[in-house]
């Protein structure tokens, strides 16, 4: 009859309909779905890769705390080492006893201005830091001031400096023996500017050098006067009036 349809084009219709069924399925789920898929890959490596530098940041952490625990020992003892101020009493006792212990002659010393070089976590390396350090540490509140016994953690500490200014005269040798002398001594010292000439007339060396003396305010190391039975006061008249 006509209108009506065959057998076999009602399989081919039904066939045709599966076929689109199954296209439309790809593009519109399946295909999604994998990218979909592929997008989750994608995120999964990347939190893999995250996770594996975390783990390399840990095992790089747990070897930090280990070297960190090996030299504790020795950061400890070296901060302990600084005396907890600096005087001028304590620093003209030790140009003296590099006077007695080299044999040079100390002709004059002129005592320089205490600057911080350490605040509070951070070395100080340029005139501009320490003068924005010093400004802090003047205007500090009283509570805040911290006194000679107080103990602080590293980054609490303040250290200083003040670099004196000594002319002296003495034979090569005998400068060698002072510049060495403040280089193995237990005291915080170092050696400054280093001005000598040789004097052809005494045969002797003469001239300036800056001796650095250092403090580390907030290391609890109780203050000591130095000894000061042995030292001859106004000796050839160098040092002027002494006072504690």
């Amino acid at each position: 009859m006509k209108g009506k349809l065959t057998l076999a084009q009602i399989r081919v219709i039904l066939l045709l309909a599966a076929i689109l069924l199954i296209v439309l399925t790809y593009f519109l789920i399946f295909q999604k779905n994998m990218e979909r898929a592929a997008d989750l890959d994608s995120q999964t490596n990347k939190e893999q890769q995250r996770i594996s530098y975390l783990t390399g940041l840990q095992s790089k952490a747990d070897d930090l705390d280990i070297y960190t625990s090996l030299y504790t020992g020795q950061i400890d003892p070296f901060i302990q080492s600084f005396p907890v101020k600096l005087t001028q009493q304590q620093s003209v006792y030790l140009i003296y006893n590099m006077m007695v212990e080299s044999g040079i002659t100390v002709e004059s010393v002129v005592p320089g201005n205490v600057t911080p070089f350490y605040y509070k976590g951070q070395v100080l390396d340029s005139a501009s830091a320490q003068n924005q350090a010093q400004v802090n540490v003047d205007g500090q509140k009283e509570e805040e001031t911290l006194s000679e016994i107080t103990v602080v953690s590293m980054d609490q500490m303040i250290g200083s400096k003040a670099t004196y200014t000594v002319n002296m005269a003495g034979e090569t040798k005998d400068i060698f023996k002072a510049l060495d002398w403040i280089r193995d001594n237990k005291e915080k010292m170092s050696v400054g500017n280093v001005n000598l000439q040789f004097d052809s007339s005494s045969g002797q060396l003469k001239g300036s050098i800056g001796i650095t003396f250092y403090c580390m305010l907030g290391n609890g190391v109780p203050y000591k006067d130095p000894d000061m039975s042995a030292f001859t006061y106004g000796m050839d008249k160098i040092f002027g009036e002494f006072s504690k």
